[in-house]
């Protein structure tokens, strides 16, 4: 990351190895089990369409489809946790003096930045299986997020170890900031 004029960096920080455990549930099982289904479909629909196959001879369009989707659902699977162990290497998180920035992202590389100034709330939070694996999230809201109407928020930095120290760095600057009104 380059910093700007005047900039200092205060923490830099990446998510841990163990929020793959979360992103597992939450992004490769659903990955794999929808190209499976896709999968299916296509086999079946396109398949069953220009089949020459009499349905009374047995297997048709339906066993291949259902053959497809069973091998290439453990494919995806594992292409979706190499995609998201990757993900999380490109994870940094950073805060400064003037801004917090998130640097991520394998296919879309994401930069986004939010000087102290557009801060409206920062939330620590920690779902059960968070507890579980130790780890937590720190979630930095703007004036156009809300952590209470429910949309997401501006900036997430998830699968923290400690989310207690960067959240209090960012609290007591924007305090200073209050304070200083600069």
């Amino acid at each position: 990351m380059k910093l700007q004029e005047g900039e200092i960096l205060i923490h830099e920080l990446r998510p841990e190895p163990i929020v793959l455990r979360i992103w597992f549930f939450t992004r490769c099982l659903p990955a794999a089990f929808v190209g499976a289904f896709l999968c299916f479909w296509c086999f079946a629909f396109f398949g069953g369409m220009f089949s020459t196959h009499h349905p009374a001879e047995g297997g048709g369009p339906f066993a291949a489809g259902w053959i497809t989707a069973l091998v290439l659902a453990p494919v995806i699977l594992v292409l979706a946790l190499a995609y998201c162990d990757s993900l999380r290497k490109t994870y940094h998180y950073y805060v400064t003096n003037q801004r917090c920035v998130f640097h991520g992202g394998v296919l879309r590389k994401t930069v986004r930045s939010i000087p102290y100034h557009k801060i409206t709330d920062v939330e620590m939070s920690q779902n059960m299986v968070e507890q579980l694996l130790g780890i937590s999230s720190l979630k930095i809201f703007t004036p156009g997020t809300s952590s209470a109407g429910g949309q997401g928020a501006e900036i997430l930095f998830e699968g923290l170890k400690d989310n207690q120290t960067p959240a209090a760095t960012i609290n007591e600057i924007l305090r200073q900031f209050k304070a200083t009104a600069e």
